[in-house]
């Protein structure tokens, strides 16, 4: 296998990883939720998750260049450990199950962190069929964190609505 054809699938393996670890924390994330709000937005999110892996595969399925990610992805060796999740996505998932907000903090953080990853693989894609769907992937992780944002806002009351401010600091509305 090609060095690029192994940094490639390397990516591919992550980015599984990271959607279907991120649906399992907005799954517990929404269980734990005491705010109907938050467990729509979190449940919201899991499905997305999934749907996202759903159609990340078969944005691969049909690209002529990838049309063997499955095998590259079986028969690549063992990968470092995904970036978002830090050290163990389980111990930020109990993190998670103290507050809500503080659930809220750590999926806007580990959004933050995929729109990085998926762009700094997009830019570093050759073919531009590999770089649209890594780049589709990161315009979806930036629409999650803009809707976290945003119940974050609410929650916390800070005058914010989907970055439009609710009031006017001079008293005009």
């Amino acid at each position: 296998m090609s060095p690029d054809v192994q940094r490639l699938a390397e990516s591919i393996r992550m980015s599984i990883d990271l959607e279907k670890k991120g649906r399992a924390f907005y799954l517990e994330a929404a269980a734990k939720s005491v705010n109907e709000t938050g467990k729509a937005i979190f449940t919201r999110l899991a499905d997305e998750e999934a749907l996202h892996l759903l159609t990340f595969e078969r944005m691969l399925d049909s690209s002529e260049k990838l049309s063997n990610w499955r095998e590259w992805v079986k028969t690549y060796p063992q990968h470092p450990p995904i970036p978002i999740f830090e050290n163990n996505p389980a111990k930020s998932s109990r993190k998670a199950t103290a507050d809500e907000l503080q659930a809220l903090r750590i999926a806007m953080r580990q959004e933050s962190e995929a729109m990085h990853y998926y762009g700094s693989i997009a830019e570093m894609a050759e073919d531009e069929g590999v770089r649209k769907i890594f780049d589709f992937v990161r315009q979806q992780e930036i629409y999650h964190y803009d809707l976290l944002q945003a119940e974050y806002d609410a929650i916390t009351q800070s005058g914010f609505w989907f970055d439009t401010p609710e009031f006017r600091m001079d008293g005009k509305f």
